[in-house]
């Protein structure tokens, strides 16, 4: 059996982090993102839940929940040195490998880490398709089962015939 849990998430430059490096730590089983917002006590819009949300999934896949360009996803203050580092293990039958994704823009770039060896392939796509066997899964179904915002997960019962087949197709 193989289990994946992720570590940390560390963000910098990244849609409303900027310079200062933000990182959460995860612990094993479910995380629930909160938070408070510190101009207006009353309120929870606007903390950063989503962007919390949106590194990982761009960590993964190289782009966000909610398909923003490039030039959007670099915080729009420091228009640089826009950095996720996603930290993560993966269990397979008690052998236990630690991995690291680091996935900037400006200048692009897509790096894994096994056990602090280079994994990374020769190309972004090729290490992201690399991402993508090692997680077993798609981008559709991590966001869907993984990543549950209710601006983005769509119901699987909403889902058209073709959608639902394809989708129970990713999770086997």
């Amino acid at each position: 059996m193989k289990y994946i849990n992720f570590d940390s998430v560390k963000i910098q430059n990244f849609l409303s982090v900027g310079e200062t490096p933000v990182e959460i730590n995860f612990n094993k089983g479910l995380n629930i993102i909160t938070g408070n917002n510190k101009d207006k006590v009353d309120r929870r819009n606007g903390v950063g839940k989503s962007t919390v949300a949106d590194s990982i999934y761009f960590a993964l896949y190289g782009t966000t929940l909610r398909d923003l360009k490039k030039d959007h996803i670099i915080n729009n203050i420091t228009q640089k040195n826009c950095v996720v580092e996603l930290n993560f293990s993966v269990n397979v039958d008690g052998n236990n490998n630690r991995y690291k994704i680091i996935r900037k823009i400006s200048p692009s770039k897509c790096l894994i880490y096994k056990d602090d060896v280079d994994l990374t392939r020769d190309s972004m796509v090729n290490t992201t398709d690399y991402i993508c066997k090692l997680l077993n899964t798609t981008s559709d179904v991590f966001q869907n089962c993984f990543i549950l915002t209710i601006n983005n997960a769509v119901p699987f019962m909403a889902k058209k015939k073709l959608e639902k087949r394809k989708f129970i197709e990713g999770i086997l």
